[in-house]
């Protein structure tokens, strides 16, 4: 076979293989392998731009905890609420929903009078949201409750979107002017496998655009309000002067996983030692920070989700890793699509030049043009934080493989 018939079979294999990669990029095991190289580049990545200053408090009804009833109750939320000012938390952010359907109006009332002691922008209440075709979401009116940011730039079609809020904290709170946010938006083809690695920062509400509690949390951190907020679909939010974070088509922002072992998180029980009793270390994860309110129980109401090295999380640290990873500037994405298919079309060139040597050498070259590839891979993760998937360079590499032992010019005897 001649050297112009074997570089055009070269080439249609390699299109052939590219488009069985990407039919089959939605098998678990695509993902799976998809998710171990990311973290293998996370792992050679250690620097740490900003440091993150998020505490995680959790609320379980385990036999440890201090919470006596589950839920908690208004008087719960009340005496967190008086233990947490002693420390000068920066912003409060309560990620369960103080909706208290059925308690009493003097309990509520000892919550709203705690709510009180404190600057309005240094609370942050929380509202679970819904997607519900059946219903028009000019008629439900939602966007009343939540912050609307009007510089938007792009095509907002693929950001999430909900017609109706699920749980809204109690009307006397919402009557305060207290921020909310949505925590999460629940859908019915909803798929806790997919997205584990991002969290949404904006949403919709017909063609009005809201920020998540993420977003909020970090604007009511850097005192930034909604009409300092510019948004460009598929490239970034720009916080004012204060802080740029990259979002993909859908608004959402990579979460940076390794950051998980740095988090921390301490039980509620920790406000019941008395403030000169407490070790300083803890002081610090309580004064001057964002301090997160979150739901840690594992039941049919909280969605735990699977994430790095098989551990499961929930939502509240998944909060807790975004706004961490806001904090921290260590920002991760996938290449482009226009991006990766040059990489596609720069590592066919140069395979078909490869298949040109004797096969020995063939063999060889191939070798070095994975060493190089690898390289480069973590040359893009470390100045950028971008990456690319691994699975369509590697049915090339395979194609190159296999001509250079079966097609390669054999050296002379």
């Amino acid at each position: 076979m001649n050297s112009q018939k074997k570089t055009i079979l070269f080439i249609v294999s390699c299109v052939f293989s590219l488009f069985l990669v990407e039919r089959e990029k939605n098998e678990k095991i695509v993902i799976d392998f998809e998710s171990s190289y990311v973290n293998w580049l996370l792992d050679t990545k250690k620097e740490r731009k900003e440091p993150s200053s998020v505490t995680l408090l959790t609320l379980d009804d385990s036999e440890e905890s201090v919470i006596q009833d589950w839920p908690p109750s208004p008087l719960d939320y009340a005496v967190i609420l008086n233990n947490l000012k002693q420390y000068n938390p920066k912003l409060i952010a309560i990620e369960p929903s103080l909706e208290f359907l059925g308690q009493e109006e003097g309990l509520i009332e000892t919550l709203r009078t705690a709510c009180l002691t404190f600057n309005q922008q240094s609370l942050l209440l929380s509202a679970v949201c819904q997607m519900d075709r059946s219903i028009d979401p000019t008629i439900e009116k939602g966007e009343d409750f939540f912050d609307i940011i009007d510089s938007v730039n792009g095509d907002i079609t693929n950001i999430p979107e909900f017609t109706r809020i699920n749980s809204l904290p109690n009307q006397r709170f919402a009557a305060m002017g207290l921020p909310i946010a949505f925590t999460r938006i629940d859908l019915a083809d909803n798929n806790n496998d997919e997205g584990i690695y991002k969290f949404p920062l904006i949403a919709r509400i017909g063609d009005k655009i809201v920020p998540s509690f993420v977003l909020k949390a970090i604007m009511l951190d850097f005192n930034i309000k909604a009409d300092q907020v510019i948004i460009n679909i598929g490239n970034n939010i720009k916080l004012g002067n204060r802080k740029t974070i990259p979002i993909d088509n859908g608004g959402y922002v990579q979460i940076y996983p390794a950051l998980q072992e740095d988090l921390s998180i301490e039980k509620i029980n920790l406000l019941t030692v008395p403030p000169d009793e407490l070790d300083d270390k803890y002081k610090l994860l309580l004064g001057n920070r964002i301090i997160l309110v979150g739901n840690n129980q594992n039941s049919e109401n909280v969605k735990n989700i699977p994430f790095r090295n098989n551990n499961w999380i929930s939502n509240a640290e998944h909060m807790a890793l975004a706004i961490s990873t806001i904090q921290s500037g260590l920002f991760i994405s996938e290449v482009s699509k226009n991006k990766e298919i040059l990489i596609w079309s720069i590592l066919i060139l140069i395979g078909a030049m490869i298949l040109k040597s004797h096969s020995l050498k063939a063999f060889s070259r191939i070798g070095l043009l994975i060493i190089i590839y690898l390289s480069f891979s973590m040359l893009l993760f470390q100045s950028n934080g971008q990456w690319a998937s691994p699975i369509a360079p590697l049915a090339l590499f395979i194609v190159m493989t296999i001509f250079s032992l079966v097609l390669s010019e054999k050296k002379a005897s």
